[in-house]
């Protein structure tokens, strides 16, 4: 028996179908995104990975350094070498600067940017300078492995003046080196004429004029070189210790006093022009060892003109 209920066949409205297709295509679409996007984090999560591990690794590589660096034997210092000075003891510039064995080599590194750069031990090398007048300049260098190296440029004393009190020493640039009392030693020049207002260690004279001063240093410059370029084997006259004093008159005329050997009196030079006082001081460093005064008379040689004349 036919059943009452008629099946109605499903009717498909011609609108119907291709809505349906584009949600089967959303679906794909959706699917397929998904699985591209799996791979690309994967990709990601592994690049993610290997900076990590590189940055690890540098980490570890730059504490292993730091900690070479600190603890590793050969930047502790064992050795500490002191040349170039004559006049300051060993033990004062070690007193002073103060640097002991087993500290790390690079702990007195400073004092400038300048030191910071060259590692120097720049705030001790003026700490130095400071407290010694006659430490002209020096090095402080530290030197792997353990090694410190402190080069020392002496002033060298070469004349004195005379102060109310005392004595000051001059040095070849001019600096105070020693304040005295007493007289005036022999030996070294004295030098005369000059204003003089006071007098402080490391520093120049203070002058109510210094135009004296600059030419008196410059005279003894060109006889200290004078010794330097002429001396030779077997040559042992010091110029220097045989000049009495330089005495600066007004108008810029100077004159030295001089001990010639085997001369009766002292003869006085009057110089000439700075510009030539190298030559005039070869000249006569070379006329006292030649034994060119040797038989002669006369007190005054004058050296003012382009011919020397004794008389």
């Amino acid at each position: 028996m036919p059943d009452d209920k008629v099946r109605k066949p499903d009717i498909v409205f011609g609108d119907e179908e291709p809505e349906k297709k584009e949600e089967e295509k959303d679906l794909l679409e959706k699917e397929d995104s998904a699985e591209e996007k799996r791979p690309a984090r994967k990709k990601g999560h592994m690049r993610f990975s290997f900076k990590m591990g590189l940055w690890i690794a540098f980490m570890v590589l730059v504490c292993t350094i730091a900690l070479l660096f600190c603890f590793y034997p050969g930047f502790q210092i064992q050795n500490i070498e002191v040349s170039g000075n004559n006049k300051v003891s060993t033990q004062e510039i070690l007193s002073i600067v103060d640097i002991h064995k087993d500290e790390h080599l690079m702990s007195h590194v400073g004092g400038s940017l300048k030191s910071i750069v060259s590692l120097h031990y720049g705030a001790l090398e003026q700490k130095l300078m400071d407290q010694e007048p006659y430490i002209r300049d020096v090095q402080i260098v530290p030197s792997f492995p353990g090694n410190v190296y402190i080069n020392i440029t002496e002033r060298q004393k070469v004349a004195y003046a005379a102060l109310p009190d005392g004595y000051a020493v001059i040095s070849d640039d001019g600096a105070v080196l020693e304040i005295c009392h007493g007289d005036v030693p022999k030996g070294i020049p004295e030098l005369r004429g000059l204003p003089i207002r006071s007098a402080q260690i490391g520093k120049k004279l203070d002058m109510t004029s210094s135009e004296g001063y600059e030419i008196s240093i410059t005279i003894l410059g060109a006889i200290l070189s004078a010794d330097s370029l002429q001396r030779t084997e077997g040559d042992t006259f010091d110029f220097l210790s045989h000049v009495v004093c330089v005495r600066y008159c007004e108008n810029m005329t100077t004159f030295i006093d001089i001990e010639v050997p085997n001369y009766p009196t002292t003869i006085t030079v009057k110089v000439g022009s700075m510009k030539t006082i190298s030559d005039n001081m070869n000249w006569l460093r070379f006329a006292i060892v030649s034994g060119y005064f040797d038989g002669k008379t006369g007190e005054l040689l004058d050296m003012t003109g382009n011919n020397y004349i004794l008389r």
